[in-house]
């Protein structure tokens, strides 16, 4: 892929939303670096980040975004967070739909590898933080397993390629498929 062709995929992606790449052997380095500036600003409250989502699977294609979750002792404990992620360029969106998660977004600029970051942060042992790990850990473990949620995603992405939100719910019933048969905690039915 050419410099050009990078940059008009990045644009389509920041206008319309689901652009899908071959698994990067870069995402893990990536990582790296992310959990490095984010320990060094707000070390004293995060107790562990975690790579989670499709660029944590290796052999796994996805969005070029980067999935990252710190943990904390407490969900308040946040507060602490917001000036320090700010100051490395997250946005900061509240919850944004899932109860106990503070969400952080960064767009990444002049990476070919990775285009944004994701940061969802919990409480260590919340429900969610122990859905990720599982669905990740699932993925990493069974190839056959990869290979169908890729070729999920591959069909989705052209179903829907302009709506990230409708790409994102049409993969669900997979998700929960693959978090039951993996002993992962339900969500709480919605009030």
């Amino acid at each position: 892929m050419s410099a050009g062709d990078n940059a008009d995929l990045r644009s389509r992606a920041r206008a319309l939303g689901v652009v899908l790449l071959p698994y990067d052997p870069e995402w893990p380095a990536r990582f790296e670096e992310a959990k490095a500036a984010i320990l060094a600003a707000c070390g004293g409250v995060v107790t562990a980040i975690e790579h989670v989502g499709s660029t944590s699977v290796p052999g796994l294609g996805a969005k070029p975004y980067l999935d990252l979750m710190p943990g904390l002792r407490a969900f308040e404990d946040a507060a602490a967070m917001l000036e320090p992620m700010a100051g490395l360029g997250y946005e900061y969106r509240g919850e944004y739909g899932l109860p106990g998660r503070h969400y952080f977004t960064r767009w990444v600029e002049g990476d070919t590898h990775v285009w944004k970051h994701n940061v969802h942060t919990y409480a260590v042992g919340h429900i969610e933080w122990v859905r990720h790990l599982v669905f990740r850990d699932a993925l990493r473990g069974d190839a056959e397993l990869r290979q169908e949620y890729w070729d999920l995603k591959v069909a989705l992405s052209n179903q829907f390629p302009a709506d990230v939100d409708s790409y994102s719910r049409a993969k669900s019933d997979f998700v929960e498929r693959v978090l039951a048969a993996h002993g992962a905690p339900a969500r709480p039915p919605e009030a």
